[in-house]
């Protein structure tokens, strides 16, 4: 999980253009090894589910893809990228 937030850090200078030049998406996609979500006023999202978990909450399993995993989210910033 840290390896995916520093490399999502590291990203951000990666995907810095020209303010004309949209970000190259496929290229971050490729980096992180699945592809991305594009989300409104775009960003782009992308999810880290976990499947070494196991947890049961009062007897019933709870799947990881519900709310066990983590995202790092993209947004461009003029020539610049912010990632949340």
């Amino acid at each position: 999980m840290l390896k995916a937030i520093l490399l999502a850090g590291v990203l951000t200078l990666g995907i810095t253009a020209p303010a004309s030049a949209a970000p190259d998406w496929p290229a971050v996609d490729r980096a992180l090894g699945r592809p991305g979500t594009e989300q409104a006023g775009g960003v782009h999202r992308y999810g880290f589910p976990r499947s070494d978990l196991k947890v049961t909450l009062d007897g019933v399993a709870i799947k990881p893809a519900l709310a066990l995993g983590s995202w790092a989210a993209f947004q461009p910033m003029g020539d610049e990228a912010m990632v949340m």
